[in-house]
């Protein structure tokens, strides 16, 4: 008996609700800025698709995409995502998919790294299908991407969620409801995956690493004193921007002013000398990057990974893109609290857009603080990949010479952080 086709939304409802699909996928986290891609069918040959690289809050119906199955060619001068033709790919051998969705979600897309199906409960097939198969890498929105989904769909007709290698996840299904349900149910599963996976991480010797637990934040610990450390026993590297030749410093509650190039920008007078080390780097980072925000980003992966690597290649294509090819961590891993030099930070950057500093998470960098933000973001998921990688010997990172592609063509051509 063959599947049982269900009813094609009509053209205003699927664009309708591919905008508010966006926006709860948003508020789920399932969905980060413009990334990731929404389509609904609305015939046996066209569906609607997000358009490329808008912001899902600003989107409205005239500007979703009306695009041809078959050939993939659209309707209209605005561009549907780079993605079309996997969406293509599955209205074509799905019948009974109505609705795709294209994610970067966290868990699914760190646990992809492995390159390994998904085995499920019984539980989690009436939502999943039979497994998730994991579709082998391929560059984002390129054609073989695009052949390695379609290599895929054909291995088995019981499957509503793919894993992209190094990538994120394809979740189909009948609605935009049942879309959403596995879409959600797979998250759940890649978290438990990834729990048990990195169990071993905390067990990981590394030499003379450091209890950061166990710090004394009293102690004058070379030029670190209390004011200077965060709750966690971090230095507090703090956060700015510039606008023109001023800098504005924010440390906790306090905040700072200065300018550009000064040599003593606080005074030590008034200030402590470490505050002017703090200011001269942030001085000296503005002076080396065309940026405008700095953050000292201690998100926990992040500053899990600090305590424990000198640095790892990208895991996803999204840090190859957005942070760079390979982070690097300046510093002593062990050391207690200290500053590093502005230099040593500077250098560590090597045209990334962050850099981690051992022991104390890293600093970010970015042309606005929805940038740097994003940038964050993008950090801590590599990390997690990163710790998963550390405790599976199967996880791979994307290949380098991929990533560096990714990372030019993101920065060059294709940038939707500007």
């Amino acid at each position: 008996m063959g599947v049982e086709k269900t009813m094609a939304y009509s053209i205003e409802e699927a664009k309708q609700l591919v905008i508010d699909a966006g926006l709860k996928l948003q508020k789920e986290g399932l969905i980060v800025r413009t990334w990731g891609n929404i389509s609904a069918r609305i015939s046996d040959t066209q569906f609607v698709i997000t358009p490329s690289g808008r912001a899902y809050e600003n989107l409205t119906p005239a500007e979703i995409v009306v695009v041809d199955i078959k050939k993939c060619t659209y309707e209209g001068d605005i561009k549907p995502s780079s993605e079309c033709g996997i969406h293509a790919d599955v209205y074509a051998s799905k019948a009974e998919v109505n609705f795709v969705v294209h994610t970067h979600q966290t868990y699914a897309s760190v646990v992809s790294i492995t390159g390994e199906d998904l085995e499920l409960s019984q539980e989690e097939r009436k939502f999943l299908g039979e497994k998730v198969l994991c579709a082998s890498y391929g560059m984002s929105s390129s054609e073989p991407l695009r052949k390695q989904v379609k290599k895929t769909l054909k291995k088995a007709q019981n499957i509503n969620a793919i894993l992209l290698k190094n990538h994120g996840v394809l979740c189909m299904g009948t609605d935009f409801e049942n879309t959403f349900e596995i879409s959600s149910c797979l998250e759940q599963v890649c978290k438990y995956k990834y729990e048990r996976f990195t169990e071993g991480f905390a067990r990981i010797d590394v030499k003379d690493q450091l209890d950061m637990g166990e710090v004394d934040q009293t102690a004058d610990v070379e030029e670190a004193d209390e004011a200077d450390l965060k709750a966690g026993g971090y230095v507090d590297y703090g956060y700015s921007h510039i606008e023109g030749n001023e800098i504005t410093l924010s440390l906790g509650e306090d905040e700072y002013k200065f300018s550009l190039g000064d040599k003593k920008p606080i005074s030590k007078n008034v200030f402590k000398r470490k505050l002017n080390k703090i200011a001269l780097l942030h001085s000296k980072i503005y002076e080396d990057r065309d940026i405008s925000c700095i953050y000292h980003v201690t998100l926990p992966n992040i500053v899990d990974i600090s305590l424990k690597s000198k640095g790892f290649d990208a895991y996803i294509d999204d840090q190859a893109q957005i942070v760079g090819e390979d982070i690097r961590c300046v510093g002593k891993i062990g050391k207690k609290p200290h500053f590093e030099s502005a230099s040593t930070i500077v250098k560590g950057f090597k045209g990334n857009s962050a850099v981690l500093i051992a022991g104390q998470g890293a600093i970010c960098v970015g042309g606005s603080e929805s940038d740097v933000e994003a940038t964050a973001y993008v950090l801590e998921k590599g990390c997690m990949a990163a710790k998963l990688a550390m405790c599976h010997p199967e996880a791979k990172a994307v290949p380098k010479r991929i990533a560096k592609k990714e990372r030019k063509f993101y920065k060059e051509t294709y940038s939707k952080l500007k």
